[in-house]
């Protein structure tokens, strides 16, 4: 029989396999799926997929979930590589879990069939024809990996098993290395980069397996080319060059959304988070809860889905004896290179799999040795992003199980060369018995639940695809509880597969992640039908509520009903079945000309859904956009020009407009705490005139200022040199300025007496006549200017406190020296996030009333772990994690406030302690 028909009936044979040990799956292919969520998650990405490769495929990354966030797709895995097979399926049925189901029975046979082929090249790599007898050994190994307890037990991960590519590059990698070929190398790097883009964790788990092989085979090159003279294998390492390169080119294109997503989201995943999901030891004693034989025994019980990792008795103990006939053979040239690479790829990942502490059981006591995931986790860049340490064991499990074929067929092998006449038949045998011993190991009732049925789904989503209602874009989908969790999290999923009938934009969803500006969507939509909801969902694009009468409590329901039907925003546009549609009006003030330029607040005090939707918005009708970005939200934008000015301002409501350049006179509308200003059109500059030194965070303004205005630029001596296209003949400067003490300025060869806190002047100027400006040291800062064409109107004055401050750290206390002018208290508050899930914490807030000597030093101290001072009015619960301490002004608390301390909690101690130097400046 030729090689080729051998492995079509050997995968074959995996595939009867995989039916057999998912059962009863095969008889619910179309109507069932794995329990829990993750598996209709994963079957509407296969199922968007499709839709966006027979429609946009250029637009396949902008899943239709949590509008108006981009690149929803690289929320979690993309399944695309997946979706080459899934597409035909779906297209043909509009079934999309059947095209899952088929993909997870799949994926055990490709497996197993790749490992088989790895481990016969391990035990055999010569091309001659091979009996089944032969074979046995190989096909074990295969079956042994396919079905242990980490497959079995991500039976809902989809992603997690697409394990076949990895042991591929491997067995190209050996054959490249053994002949040079290019197009073994060109195979290797195809098969490494189908890998890596299966999954995150799987591109950190390739490099490791086809680094160590590597490197295993290139060190004792190296050192013959030192010792002997011997020329380098040039042959194999530009075949591998090659295939690198081919890798590197597939991967970089679905990596990039990816990057973009965390940089812009902020993502970081906690120490805490990682030791959460690190695999205790007694993780490689359990198994999967539904494994027949093992699963109700209390040893072999996981603490979790992702920590049944038990490799299996019969695989450990051929493991060992494969690790033994090395031993036996290590005088042999050559010989052991492989069984070296696997026993060191085990070891390597089982520490790995440790992650960031080492316990004899999930959430046990901390064991004191050192692992070295936390120098990684803080060092190699993406490292952070893998969530899940204990998925590390997969390439435990994949080097014992080759280990366990190098193993069986020793064994086999030496029963063969008995003299006894029964020990020959027992040489084939032996490897039956032990496929036999490693299923019944295997061997798991899967969880599985009723697929939702697309045919039989409330009419309002048939209604949505009809061509009459493409005007919808963004829908928000109503009741939608504020915390999408439990319950509220099933009723959005089973939403969203629904909405594979008519794939309009929602504005929720499930996936890996969501979005900060999702929660607070949720939040502000509990406010409805009252207008300062509406105005947000307006700015946030959404235009279309849908509202499920029978999941409404009916007083909540007329209520809201009520308002909808009353309000001028919103207007009721059909009634189907058990769902109402009010359509919102669009905000037609956020048009602007193509070409204007628009600067957006980095505030936090500003919604950062809208300022996204907006941003899309302007982006595409070719507005240019400036600002620092917004965590969470979006990227920074074009970075503006030194004293530059826009057309128009995006701010939070509260923020003083006069800091970039605009002024209340020229507020265009205010909405959801948003405030939009159109630019001045007498203003030429507007200028910070802080500088940040070196290493210091914040800028430090000067206390005297020589500044020259001609008819079109402004100069500062030695510093800057601003121009504008429209002369000046009248200029003006206004100017910023935040003082300690009441003190005289000298501006020019005048006087002025200024008062403690901020004051704004408006100085006139002579064109080409320097102006010199001069406050006293130490006791008055500059903070920006603005140049002006003649004199702006009178507004009333915006008192803040002037403020500067220093801290230091004397183990867990912290003591704060502060100089404040103004009249009023300082508030001064500690909050970051916890370190297991990033969820915001308050340590404490307190007051301190401001000195009545202006401008005096004072200082005032508490015990970051027990603040019990008087001055502190709140406190929270201290949890382990990142922490920042603000100082704000008492009357607006909800102001951003200007830190003046960092540092961690971590096992109750403070630690990573950095004191922040605040120089001279206003308190916002």
């Amino acid at each position: 029989m030729s090689n080729r028909r051998q492995q079509l009936l050997i995968f074959l044979a995996y595939l009867a396999l995989a039916v057999a040990m998912t059962w009863p799956l095969t008889l619910h292919l179309g109507d069932s799926l794995g329990g829990g969520l993750d598996p209709l998650l994963q079957s509407w990405i296969l199922a968007w997929d499709a839709h966006a490769l027979a429609s946009n495929p250029l637009a396949i990354w902008q899943a239709p979930i949590f509008f108006p966030y981009p690149d929803t797709l690289a929320y979690t895995d993309h399944h695309l590589p997946q979706m080459l097979l899934a597409a035909p399926i779906i297209w043909a049925t509009g079934n999309p879990a059947l095209a899952h189901n088929l993909l997870v029975l799949l994926s055990y046979a490709l497996s197993g069939w790749a490992v088989a082929l790895l481990a016969q090249d391990l035990i055999e790599p010569s091309a001659r024809p091979l009996s089944w007898a032969d074979r046995l050994p190989a096909f074990v190994a295969g079956a042994a990996f396919a079905f242990g307890s980490f497959r079995m037990a991500q039976f809902v991960h989809l992603q997690m098993l697409q394990t076949a590519w990895l042991p591929l590059a491997l067995l190209f990698l050996r054959r490249v290395l053994r002949t040079g070929s290019w197009r073994d190398g060109l195979l290797c790097g195809l098969f490494l980069a189908i890998q890596s883009i299966t999954a995150l964790y799987f591109s950190y788990f390739a490099a490791l397996a086809l680094g160590l092989y590597a490197g295993l085979w290139l060190i004792p090159a190296i050192w013959r080319r030192f010792r002997e003279g011997s020329q380098l294998p040039w042959k194999p390492l530009a075949s591998l060059a090659a295939g690198a390169l081919l890798a590197v080119l597939i991967v970089v294109p679905f990596t990039l959304p990816y990057i973009r997503v965390y940089q812009s989201l902020g993502i970081v995943r906690s120490a805490r988070e990682l030791e959460n999901w690190s695999a205790p030891l007694q993780a490689y004693l359990a198994v999967d809860p539904g494994n027949r034989l093992l699963g109700a025994q209390t040893l072999f019980q996981a603490s979790g889905g992702e920590f049944a990792l038990f490799p299996g008795m019969t695989v450990s103990l051929l493991a060992l004896i494969g690790v033994t006939m090395r031993a036996q053979r290590r005088t042999q040239p050559g010989a052991g290179i492989d069984t070296t690479f696997l026993l060191l790829l085990a070891i390597v990942a089982f520490i790995l799999s440790l992650g960031t502490t080492l316990r004899l059981t999930r959430g046990g006591v901390l064991l004191p040795i050192p692992l070295p995931y936390g120098l990684l986790y803080e060092r190699l860049p993406g490292f952070g992003a893998l969530r899940v340490p204990a998925r590390w064991g997969m390439l435990v499990a994949l080097a014992l199980c080759l280990l366990a074929a190098k193993g069986l067929n020793a064994f086999s092998r030496w029963l063969a060369r008995r003299p006894i006449t029964w020990a020959k038949g027992l040489a084939i045998g032996v490897p039956l018995i032990a496929l036999a011993l490693i299923l019944a190991e295997s061997s798991t009732v899967l969880p599985l639940t009723s697929a939702p049925d697309l045919h039989a789904a409330p009419p309002i989503y048939s209604w949505l695809a009809q061509p009459a209602q493409s005007d919808l874009h963004a829908i928000l989908e109503l009741p939608a509880g504020r915390t999408q969790r439990g319950e509220e999290l099933e009723k959005s999923m089973r939403r969203q597969y629904f909405g594979t009938l008519h794939w309009h934009s929602l504005a929720t969803g499930y996936s890996g992640l969501i979005p900060f500006g999702t929660t607070d969507l949720l939040g502000r939509a509990q406010g409805l039908p009252n207008e300062d909801a509406i105005r947000f969902l307006q700015l946030a694009g959404i235009d279309t509520l849908i509202l499920h009468r029978d999941e409404y409590p009916p007083d909540q329901l007329q209520k809201l009903l009520s308002g909808l039907d009353a309000t001028p925003l919103a207007h009721k546009r059909a009634e189907i079945g058990q769902a109402l549609v009010y359509t919102l009006l669009p905000f037609e003030q956020i048009s602007l000309p193509a070409g204007a330029s628009v600067f957006l607040t980095g505030d936090e005090r500003a919604p950062g859904l809208p300022a996204l939707a907006l941003v899309q918005s302007w982006s595409a009708s070719g507005v240019q956009l400036y600002g620092p970005g917004r965590l969470r939200y979006y990227q920074p934008l074009a970075a503006p020009q030194a004293g530059q000015v826009f057309d128009y301002g995006l701010l939070a409501d509260t923020e003083q407009p006069r800091k970039y350049g605009f002024s209340l006179a020229q507020l265009r509308w205010r909405a959801a705490g948003l405030a939009f200003y159109a630019g001045d059109p007498a203003l030429r500059a507007s200028l910070e005139l802080g500088i940040v030194p070196k290493g210091q965070f914040y800028a430090a303004s000067p206390a005297a200022l020589e500044l020259t205005v001609e008819g079109n630029r402004l100069i500062i001596p030695g510093q800057r040199e601003i121009s504008w296209n429209v002369p000046i003949s009248d200029p003006y400067v206004e100017l910023d300025l935040a003082s300690l003490a009441t003190q005289e300025l000298l501006v020019g060869d005048q006087p002025m007496t200024i008062q403690p806190g901020t004051t704004t002047l408006a100085i006139p100027l002579t064109l080409g006549h320097p102006l010199r400006i001069t406050g006293r040291e130490g006791q008055l800062a500059l903070l920006r200017i603005r140049i002006r064409a003649g004199a702006a109107a009178a507004q009333a004055p915006q008192q803040q406190l002037a403020v500067a401050a220093t801290s230091q750290f004397e183990g867990s206390r912290l003591t704060i020296a502060a100089q404040v002018g103004g009249s009023g208290s300082l508030l001064v508050e500690a909050r970051g996030a916890a370190a297991r899930d990033d969820r915001p914490v308050l340590l404490f807030t307190g007051v301190q009333p401001v000195p009545p000597a202006n401008g005096g030093a004072w200082s005032f101290s508490t015990d970051l772990l027990n603040p019990s001072e008087p001055w502190i009015q709140q406190t929270g619960q201290a949890q382990d994690g990142r922490y920042l301490v603000y100082l704000k002004d008492a009357n607006h608390p909800d102001g951003p406030g200007l830190v003046v301390a960092k540092f961690n909690l971590r096992d109750g101690k403070v630690v990573d302690a950095e004191a922040v130097a605040l120089p001279l400046t206003e308190l916002r």
